[in-house]
């Protein structure tokens, strides 16, 4: 079952990738670089110092936008969900989050501070109303009548926490973090583009736009959906591992006769 899993995504990238080759075809260079060239490009790119240090800078900076938005968001679902006055006082500014373009913001955000800091601003921005909202919403769904039953039983906090809450608000968490990492990454780079912090992947999208070094501008967006999908999948494995250590807490009713 794995091996024909393997095939039939290795047959879709083989569709694309002819897909892709076919419209290099018809296409002028300047306008749309083949895979060959594409290619080509990225192993010159990666022999290069200033390929790994734009890498590190701009991952560094989104990561650090990603983690603040995840933490910050959960904290503050969390405080709304239990004190309602206060998720009712943030209501209008995840409303504000999600619904102002981030090309203005990132425009707006360039006056407060300086462009070296900006991924790590509009990662930030467009993540936290992702985490917000989907763990208030898993908040929201757990059972009422567990709830009663634990506080009857008189359950303590911690394993309420364990055995309740966590089950059922881990499929939100993951929904918003595969949501949020790749929002973070398009947000964080849109930044940089506009921002053109010094040694990172968007300064040197601008770069090859600017010289038409179209080859070049297609390799780093091969890169980023790369490291986008890479830090996905280990953003989504620590959830997961985390959640498989707290599956014993839903035989709670088990722990009342302790």
């Amino acid at each position: 079952m794995a091996h024909k899993h393997v095939l039939v995504r290795l047959t879709v990238i083989l569709f694309w990738v002819t897909v892709w080759s076919v419209l290099a075809a018809y296409l002028p260079d300047v306008l749309f670089a083949g895979p060959l060239d594409t290619l080509r490009c990225l192993l010159r790119q990666i022999q290069t110092t200033t390929f790994w240090m734009s890498i590190l800078h701009s991952l560094c900076k989104i990561t650090i936008g990603f983690v603040l938005a995840f933490l910050f968001g959960a904290m503050l679902a969390i405080a709304g969900y239990y004190i309602r006055p206060i998720g009712i006082l943030l209501e209008p500014a995840i409303q504000i989050m999600k619904t102002v373009p981030v090309a203005c913001f990132i425009v707006v955000a360039l006056i407060w501070l300086s462009s070296a800091h900006i991924s790590v601003l509009v990662a930030f921005f467009v993540v936290f109303p992702a985490v917000y909202i989907n763990l208030m919403q898993g908040l929201q769904q757990v059972d009422r009548s567990l709830l009663e039953m634990a506080q009857v039983f008189r359950v303590p906090r911690r394993k309420k926490i364990k055995a309740l809450y966590l089950p059922q608000v881990m499929p939100y968490l993951l929904s918003s973090c595969r949501l949020g990492v790749g929002m973070a990454w398009k947000a964080g780079i849109a930044g940089e583009i506009i921002g053109l912090p010094d040694l990172s992947i968007g300064d040197q999208l601008y770069l090859a736009k600017l010289y038409l070094n179209t080859d070049e501008l297609f390799a780093w967006t091969i890169v980023i959906i790369c490291i986008s999908l890479l830090c996905e999948k280990i953003v989504v494995r620590i959830l997961r591992s985390a959640e498989t250590r707290w599956q014993g807490g839903l035989a709670w009713k088990s722990d009342l006769n302790k």
